[in-house]
């Protein structure tokens, strides 16, 4: 049996989320700051794709780890899913945030705005939720006659000399790469 890879993910949380994410109810088996980090961020999966597609660009600007500057910070290690270290890794690139620690603390902060709007309903608000994005994107899935038109509009844009598209997979790994 294959052990799925993790990667050792270094970061930085203020104490007061420190605290926050301990005195979690969500989460009554976990006891350690990386696995309930993780689970907050693989229950955030369609959270996190939504920011991907739907997102602002962030312009590499910094943000405090906590609002409050005097606040301790403290060093957190989280041992992330290969495929979920990606995903981030591809937020940071394509939204252009400063930093990978910054997206990891935004979508545990989106947690806890969610816990405490919907308290102890948060996975059946969460469930319910994404049911919902599934069945709009169902709705809007383009064709493959779609798909094709709007490669062939990209394609015209791109400036000449080396054009390169990348095509990844479900995994958020390079698939396929079209050189034109």
């Amino acid at each position: 049996m294959d052990l799925p890879k993790l990667h050792e993910f270094h970061f930085i949380i203020g104490q007061s989320m420190k605290i926050r994410l301990e005195e979690l109810d969500v989460f009554k088996k976990l006891h350690n700051i990386s696995g309930i980090v993780v689970r907050i961020l693989l229950l955030l999966v369609s959270v996190i794709k939504r920011e991907h597609d739907w997102g602002e660009q962030r312009d590499s600007r910094y943000e405090y780890v906590s609002p409050d500057r005097g606040e301790d910070r403290v060093h957190t290690h989280a041992y992330l899913p290969e495929d979920l270290y990606r995903k981030l890794k591809l937020i940071h690139h394509d939204l252009n945030f400063f930093s990978m620690a910054q997206i990891v603390r935004f979508f545990i902060e989106v947690f806890f705005k969610l816990v405490d709007e919907y308290g102890e309903d948060i996975l059946k608000e969460l469930e319910r939720m994404y049911k919902e994005w599934e069945k709009e994107t169902k709705n809007s899935r383009l064709t493959l006659r779609q798909y094709v038109r709007q490669l062939m509009i990209v394609v015209q844009h791109l400036i000449p000399g080396k054009r390169i598209i990348t095509v990844y997979d479900h995994r958020f790994m390079p698939f396929w790469r079209l050189r034109l």
